[in-house]
């Protein structure tokens, strides 16, 4: 019996879906885990990770990171650190109620019951102003870097799972985070876990 639930949260770039996550978890009171943090654990695990997330001497900084999901690496490196953020993933699935943001989390759960896997999107003009105003983005940059950040997630998420990045196999939930915004959509996917998990309204 699986007791412990898991949000997944996939996204578009410039879409917000990461501060959804965010202030869903806060809402909910449970952790959760990213990029930035499994890339984290997976290091104290190999040791020999921490080459693939030394951006800064590659010159990969700031929001063009995303355009390399797996950091800068051999195939094989890169293989190794896919394989150890998965096994994470289903660590923390199996020992805790959490939020799981990108990552193929909602692939990897895909046998677990006690899941809800959201696909966060938004129109292109909201995207590019959404870049511009909370990303830091300057006027010329949105566009490329939305272009860029997108194939390089399609990319990643076909060679994992096999299917297209906005599939809808393994997703519960499409939402436009335009028409909520952050608080909005982190308030109505809350309450969906709560009642599609039982949870008390002290959540």
């Amino acid at each position: 019996m699986q007791n412990n639930y898991v949000i997944t949260i996939t996204r578009q770039f410039g879409s917000r879906g990461r501060d959804i996550g965010v202030a869903l978890a806060e809402k909910l009171g449970i952790p959760l885990y990213d990029r930035n943090s499994l890339e984290k654990e997976a290091e104290a695990l190999d040791d020999t990770m921490h080459s693939l997330v030394e951006f800064g001497k590659k010159g990969v900084t700031g929001y063009y990171k995303m355009a390399y999901p797996l950091g800068i690496g051999s195939s094989l490196k890169q293989d190794r650190m896919f394989e150890l953020q998965s096994k994470l993933v289903l660590e923390h699935a199996e020992k805790e109620n959490c939020v799981i943001i990108g990552r193929c989390a909602d692939y990897l759960l895909r046998e677990r019951e006690n899941v809800i896997r959201c696909y966060i999107f938004a129109p292109y003009q909201a995207r590019i102003r959404n870049s511009i105003q909370t990303l830091g983005c300057t006027t010329a940059e949105p566009q490329r870097i939305i272009e860029e950040v997108d194939k390089a997630r399609a990319e990643y998420y076909r060679s994992h799972t096999g299917c297209e990045v906005n599939n809808t196999r393994y997703r519960d939930l499409f939402l436009n985070s335009n028409l909520l915004g952050v608080d909005g959509s982190a308030t109505l996917i809350a309450e969906m876990a709560k009642h599609k998990f039982g949870l008390c309204d002290e959540t």
